[in-house]
């Protein structure tokens, strides 16, 4: 299959699933409001750093050994399962001891974090290390079916829980448990489609050996990316004289809204990381992120000139008419939702290529912009600052990005804003060509 037909499969495929994903985050802001709102994201983001360091980015080595068939997929399967098991338990212990020991909140909100924490652990595990293995596969089709299938599922509950007097906690409850189903049944389908139940194994010492050293590697890229991309949550969050819980809903969603422009480039990077790691298309992929470039570029451009134009009323139409303040935000973190967007293809690029250390020095001279930017900024001028700030970040870390990239392919700058109509035309054979 060539590269731009996998783009393609990818494309179709994630994009659908996206798609449910956007329509979940418009009816749950909807039902919550933008406080409510806020908590629920801020909350998993809590989560999501837990999760990030106990799992110890595993799903990064499953994607560079599975792609090169260095260890077989039957093993990966039995090992996730184990070691999903073993984080989520370990995971909701220390969230249990935090709220009741150290918040000192009573038995039934340390109760509802454990179970939230458990649900939401172990179904991004589980979501995580599966996605990788079906991607490593080539297939698209099926896992990104399962997940948005449960996704319109979720959507119909919360339209229908808003009817009842208690409707805060099934929206809430239904949705962390959504994600654990999806987990479920992913890891279920990739059994079956591979018939892993006749090939029950472990990882030997060795592949074992082999998967930590990787993934500790880019442990450290992604718990410092994590930072670069939501340390301004916290900062927001606790910056009280400056911003109000209704300014936290409304720039989480602005960032969140940002992410979701990033799912173009995040499925085209789904193709590119397992690619890279297998040593072939590398012409071929060099070719397209310089061609992803040009375009993100212009759409950005015509981007911000909507968002201007518009944004002050469809964002409240949207969302609802508490999330009142996120054209500015969403204004100034475009130009770094476009840095991000390059960033997730020379990131799966550098990591294909076993260069991680390069995505963690980009990230760390980001993260360095990005604290002393917030800590300066944001007791002034609040969320629009933490959005500014965030931009200037990004950049600093494209810029690394490239910088290294041009070191391995020595093209001209001018590469980079050589606009023409060729690069239109291949988008639209990639989209919409069978071959």
């Amino acid at each position: 299959m060539t590269f731009e037909k996998l783009l393609q499969q990818s494309l179709v495929w994630r994009g659908l699933y996206f798609v449910t994903l956007l329509l979940v985050n418009i009816v749950l802001s909807r039902s919550l409001q933008a406080d409510g709102t806020g908590w629920i994201y801020y909350l998993t983001n809590f989560f999501s750093f837990i999760l990030l360091v106990a799992s110890l980015s595993m799903e990064s080595g499953y994607t560079f050994y599975a792609s090169g068939k260095v260890i077989s997929h039957h093993k990966l399967v039995w090992f996730s399962l184990i070691w999903t098991t073993i984080i989520t338990t370990i995971a909701a212990i220390g969230v249990g001891i935090y709220f009741n020991t150290i918040k000192n909140n009573s038995t039934n909100f340390t109760d509802n974090y454990i179970f939230y924490a458990a649900t939401y652990i172990a179904g991004i595990l589980l979501i995580n290390f599966f996605m990788v293995l079906f991607y490593a596969q080539k297939n698209y089709l099926v896992p990104n079916i399962i997940l948005s299938v449960i996704n319109v599922v979720l959507i119909v509950i919360i339209l229908l829980a808003n009817k009842h007097s208690n409707a805060y906690n099934i929206v809430v409850n239904n949705y962390f448990l959504s994600i654990l189903l999806q987990g479920i049944l992913l890891g279920i389908a990739f059994i079956i489609i591979n018939k892993s139940y006749l090939h029950i194994a472990l990882p030997n010492k060795n592949e074992l050996s082999l998967l930590l050293k990787y993934s500790l590697i880019a442990l450290a890229s992604n718990v410092i990316f994590f930072f670069v991309y939501r340390i301004d949550y916290w900062f927001v969050r606790y910056n009280t004289a400056s911003c109000t819980p209704t300014d936290l809903g409304n720039y989480i969603q602005a960032s969140k809204l940002g992410q979701m422009v990033l799912i173009v480039p995040q499925i085209f990077a789904s193709v590119i990381f397992p690619q890279t790691a297998s040593g072939i298309l590398r012409e071929n992929i060099t070719n397209a992120i310089l061609i992803f470039f040009r375009v993100f570029l212009q759409v950005m451009v015509v981007g911000m000139l909507i968002v201007g134009a518009i944004g002050y009323w469809f964002f409240p139409a949207v969302f609802g008419a508490t999330f009142n303040n996120m054209t500015m935000p969403v204004l100034l973190l475009l130009p770094g939702i476009f840095s991000l967007a390059v960033l997730c293809l020379l990131s799966a690029y550098f990591a294909g290529k076993g260069k991680v250390k390069i995505n963690v020095y980009g990230g760390v001279f980001a993260l360095i912009v990005v604290i002393i930017g917030d800590i300066i900024f944001i007791p002034i001028w609040g969320i629009n600052a933490a959005a500014a700030v965030s931009t200037v970040g990004y950049t600093v870390n494209l810029l690394y990005a490239l910088y290294h990239f041009f070191k391995d392919y020595k093209f001209k700058l001018s590469v980079l804003y050589a606009f023409n109509k060729a690069d239109w035309q291949w988008v639209k054979n990639m989209l919409f060509h069978k071959t």
